[in-house]
């Protein structure tokens, strides 16, 4: 029987028969009630044949967000043969198979843990544009430069203000806003005098109208629309990576160039994470999301919240703040030895997707700063 695409109402919710508004991590009624909200643990859907088990590193747990299921059928998805002559070799194999359903089954909740935790960072981009004019892919260079972004700007603050007694106005106000961006790209899409990179901030500004109706809905049917907008950012993300430069020197490029195309690259990172780990926590395999593997981004958080080409050039040249280049095929050495500060906000989450959550609580106690603006992860 095919899974269902819905979303299950949390625990508290569905035993009160009220309806829940499905936000992670937590629901706005729990929230209200200061109730712990849990939803019904769903295991993805795997494509037919797996090869191999996800490992922990970034390539197979982040971008992908691919875990097969751990089911019944465990000693047929690893290749064990059973031999039902001889009870022992049947006993052991049997015993094998449990070990191995206990391991996956535990590692199946690890990366569970992971997504949702990638999800409420992704749901607070809208927030962080808000209180500080740049998020994790636009840059504060930009904001003001596009009405676009300047519509964004002013629906992401419309979205941190919202109430019970404001909801319809606010819900409605982003679904008309996000319904017009969608219009302009489709026509853009079309049209033959288009410039593609004239179109990021359009896109940039639907990123943060999807984080909001995906992560944080005010509406099953805001949820629904965002869902169905998702394949115009999937026309767009594979448009706008035809316009990345080869060279990625700092020391070749100037500040413009350089501001353009980290946030083309950080826009296309996070068009895949949003989608990908939307898809995986609704239980389905995230198939059809492009995985830009060999894309590069610089995690060093001094150039990504320099404000002039003066400060980033000062950055550049400063050794203590050293260029952080990486390359999402490599990510999990590129930032290995890098320390809290060093990162923004983009490779931390990151990091702590594709190390584990365990492993980045442990990190944060090296500097005190990021720990008491972090907290414990996932505690």
């Amino acid at each position: 029987m095919r899974q269902s695409l819905r979303r299950k109402s949390c625990s508290a919710c569905a035993r009160s028969k009220r309806r829940c508004s499905l936000s992670a991590p937590s629901c706005r009624r729990c929230t209200a009630k200061g109730i712990e909200c849990s939803y019904p643990t769903v295991t993805p859907v795997p494509p037919p044949l797996p090869n191999a088990l996800p490992s922990d590193s970034i390539d197979d747990a982040l971008l992908s967000l691919q875990m097969p299921s751990f089911t019944s059928s465990t000693t047929e998805a690893y290749g064990m043969e059973l031999d039902s002559v001889d009870h022992h070799a049947h006993a052991h194999a049997h015993a094998h198979a449990h070990a191995h359903a206990h391991v996956h089954a535990h590692t199946a909740n690890d990366y569970t843990a992971r997504a949702e935790f990638l999800a409420h960072m992704m749901s607070l981009q809208s927030t962080a544009l808000a209180d500080k004019g740049f998020n994790v892919f636009i840059h504060s260079s930009q904001t003001l430069a596009s009405d676009a972004l300047r519509d964004a700007l002013a629906g992401s603050a419309l979205h941190a203000m919202r109430n019970p007694s404001n909801a319809r106005f606010v819900d409605s106000e982003i679904a008309r806003r996000a319904s017009n961006i969608v219009a302009v790209l489709l026509a853009a899409s079309i049209s033959d005098d288009t410039l593609d990179l004239q179109m990021l901030p359009s896109v940039q500004a639907l990123l943060v109208y999807q984080c909001m109706r995906l992560f944080s809905p005010g509406s099953i049917s805001q949820q629904t629309q965002a869902e169905r907008d998702n394949f115009v950012l999937q026309i767009w993300a594979s448009r706008l990576q035809l316009s990345l430069e080869r060279g990625d020197d700092l020391m070749e490029v100037s500040w413009e160039l350089w501001v353009e195309q980290e946030a083309i690259r950080r826009t296309l990172i996070c068009i895949e994470l949003a989608q990908g780990t939307y898809t995986y926590l609704r239980g389905n395999w995230p198939v059809g999301v492009r995985c830009n593997h060999d894309l590069r981004f610089n995690a060093q958080k001094a150039l990504w919240e320099a404000k002039s080409a003066a400060e980033w050039r000062l950055v550049c040249d400063d050794f203590a703040h050293p260029s952080m280049p990486c390359n999402m095929i490599r990510l999990h050495k590129d930032i290995r030895d890098a320390m809290p500060g060093d990162l923004d906000d983009l490779g931390v989450l990151l990091r702590a997707v594709g190390e584990g959550l365990k492993d980045m609580n442990t990190w944060l106690r090296h500097d005190k700063e990021a720990l008491q603006r972090w907290g414990q992860v996932g505690v």
